[in-house]
């Protein structure tokens, strides 16, 4: 698949998104492949699915900008923040645990994709951002919602707003990660979280997720449109294009 692999052990999978010639970014490709594992995921007899980065430099790093940015009509942003979207929403769907294991930095869609699981295991290295503001964009993945959900309004519009990047020690503080542990053993408490989980039935762990997403959704379909809507609109603004010079102006510099 285009990027996205798949390894299951048991009652274990682990699905890494692995480009490491973009820092793991993903590609339209990539997004479907992804979208794909997750829908065959719901017929997968799991305790738990990792979701973790290739290598060890970044977990994801948003969308593909050296791809993406070669189309800048509407109707193109509309429709990839739409499948996107949709495909993170698969996962409080799912009947068992959604685990990012984040052991790069998540940045833009990349800390989409990890607030969209269920928690998150961290390198204490790492860094997360939701920096689509800097670029004049809006996370359309569900991001804002789930942000605001998980760390509360004020805190979610303070990093939402500014795009600021926050450390894993401050990331762990304010309630957007659950488990930090120093780099040399995330591996080893991946694993034994597997283990916690093995151990608890099926059933338990569906009707755990079930009754989580009923008190508190997870998924808000009833929010895409304008999301996504907001998104495609932001996306073919100048200032989008210009503030997206300007970061890759920096970069070369």
């Amino acid at each position: 698949m285009g990027g996205v692999q798949v390894e299951r052990r048991g009652a274990v999978a682990q699905v890494t998104i692995d480009r490491p010639e973009a820092r793991n970014a993903l590609n339209l490709e990539a997004m479907a492949d992804l979208d794909r594992v997750l829908a065959e995921a719901a017929g997968w007899d799991l305790h738990v699915l990792f979701i973790t980065g290739g290598g060890d430099r970044a977990f994801v790093s948003g969308g593909d900008l050296k791809e993406l940015e070669s189309v800048r009509e509407e109707p193109f942003a509309l429709d990839m923040a739409r499948r996107m979207r949709a495909t993170l929403d698969r996962i409080p769907a799912l009947p068992f645990p959604v685990v990012a294991i984040v052991n790069g930095h998540a940045i833009g869609g990349g800390a989409e994709v990890a607030i969209a699981c269920d928690y998150r295991l961290a390198a204490a290295d790492v860094k997360i951002g939701f920096t689509q503001a800097t670029l004049g964009l809006l996370p359309a993945w569900g991001g804002i919602e789930r942000l605001v959900q998980t760390v509360g309004r004020g805190r979610a519009l303070h990093l939402l707003t500014t795009g600021r990047t926050i450390d894993a020690e401050e990331a762990l503080r304010v309630g957007l990660f659950e488990e930090v542990v120093p780099r040399a053993q995330l591996e080893e408490r991946a694993a034994g979280l597997a283990v916690e989980l093995a151990a608890v039935p099926p059933g338990a762990l569906a009707g755990i997720k079930s009754a989580a997403e009923a008190a508190f959704p997870y998924a808000r379909p009833e929010l895409a449109e304008r999301a996504t809507a907001d998104f495609a609109r932001a996306w073919t603004d100048s200032a989008h294009w210009e503030a997206l010079e300007r970061a890759q102006a920096r970069r070369r510099g």
